[in-house]
């Protein structure tokens, strides 16, 4: 039976169970009701407070041939990584870390593509949570040495001066998780791969090839913090608005939304929203990054409206210095006009993105079973070759150790 074959899974919820749950959902729902309700009479006139242009509307209509232009005379790259998850070999946890580019020119249907992969393990000890820390470092690791290739690779290929850019799966900035680690890993992570991170995209920008962090899930409240609210307005919803529900309201707001389309319809053009940028916040790790002299800003984006599959997003960019109010306007308004040129319609974010996500990652419904049984003969054939154990031996001690 090959390991994709998909199994159903019979969930039961006895009778006593589901109608409290109906009845919790109920009130909570109602509630939940009365508070977007509150929150939307608030935000909905904060547009022209975070939108880039404010509610000059005309200025975020783009034309389709520009778009086109951009992506048929741009290189673009995307850039990921990824990890199976653990299984348990003997004292390690163990994971296959494996990262990706794809290069194009425009939107090619034969990009080049760089991929490497590696079984990695760490001690367990008496911390799990640590060794897995470890490898995610390791795999974090793998995606800046595919920056850098990816970059060598492009600066190969195109070395004339057009546009270059690679849209990484994520942020430039990686969350706060390793510094939180043990004190080792700790210092790994400041004094070795933040520096080399920092350099490679600072390298980059002097050649010309510019790193753009596409951030798919909307956490925090990094924009919402910026708002200003009257002092019985800010006591009534500041403890409930976080960048996800502003961002929802405003960018998927059926009143603005549906004027914007309007104005489009009979034009060549479509509407891509952005926020003002904001400097990534001193309670993430940025201050390590600011340390070797690279700045990141971030913004969200709404890549057109044309397209009902378009995604709002948050996109993070850099700097070698700290930049001028325009400087910043400038930049923010020229790499939106190139995420929306690489987001084709019927896709949610940018092409590479997807391409190098799906060139790196191993389906989790499969590739925890494929790996155990991968390692356990490898294992016992090499038990079998390097000890007296035997083959039965071997299987049986392996049958334990591998979980």
């Amino acid at each position: 039976m090959p390991y994709s074959t998909r199994r159903k899974k019979n969930t039961i919820i006895s009778a006593d169970a589901w109608v409290k749950i109906l009845r919790s959902l109920d009130d909570q729902v109602d509630d939940l009701a009365i508070n977007i309700n509150n929150i939307a009479k608030h935000i909905l006139n904060t547009a022209n407070e975070i939108l880039l242009f404010n509610g000059d509307w005309n200025r975020y209509k783009v034309e389709i041939k520009e778009l086109n232009k951009i992506r048929e005379n741009s290189v673009f790259a995307g850039v990921d990584s990824s990890l199976t998850p653990p299984i348990r070999l003997g004292p390690y946890l163990s994971s296959t870390v494996s990262a990706a580019a794809i290069i194009t020119r425009g939107i090619a249907k034969n990009p080049t593509k760089i991929i490497d992969a590696s079984f990695e393990r760490a001690p367990e000890v008496s911390d799990a949570g640590n060794a897995y820390h470890e490898i995610k470092m390791k795999m974090f690791e793998k995606e800046v040495e595919m920056l850098g290739k990816c970059m060598a690779q492009i600066s190969r290929m195109y070395n004339e001066n057009v546009d270059k850019i690679i849209f990484m799966d994520g942020p430039i900035v990686d969350p706060p998780i390793f510094s939180k680690g043990s004190q080792s890993l700790h210092d790994s992570y400041e004094n070795l791969y933040v520096k080399n991170r920092a350099t490679t995209i600072l390298e980059g920008i002097k050649q010309n090839i510019w790193t753009i962090g596409i951030v798919k899930t909307i956490e925090g409240n990094l924009l919402a913090s910026t708002l200003t609210f009257s002092s019985e307005i800010s006591n009534e919803i500041s403890h409930l608005l976080n960048d996800h529900t502003l961002i929802t309201f405003i960018f998927k707001s059926s009143y603005l939304t549906e004027i914007l389309r309007k104005s489009i319809v009979d034009d060549n053009k479509d509407i891509v929203l952005v926020t003002k940028a904001f400097e990534l916040s001193n309670n993430t790790d940025y201050p390590i990054y600011r340390r070797y002299n690279l700045f990141v800003y971030s913004f969200y984006i709404l890549p057109g409206l044309r397209s009902p599959k378009k995604k709002v997003f948050r996109v993070e960019i850099p700097f070698d210095h700290e930049p001028s109010e325009q400087e910043l306007e400038e930049h923010i308004w020229k790499w939106a006009k190139y995420v929306a040129a690489a987001s084709l319609p019927g896709y949610g974010i940018p092409i590479p993105v997807i391409f190098a996500h799906k060139a790196c990652t191993i389906p989790r419904r499969t590739a925890r079973k494929v790996m155990k049984e991968t390692v356990s003969r490898f294992l016992t054939t090499s038990l079998k070759k390097r000890t007296t154990f035997g083959i039965i031996g071997a299987i049986d001690l392996v049958q334990g150790l591998v979980e």
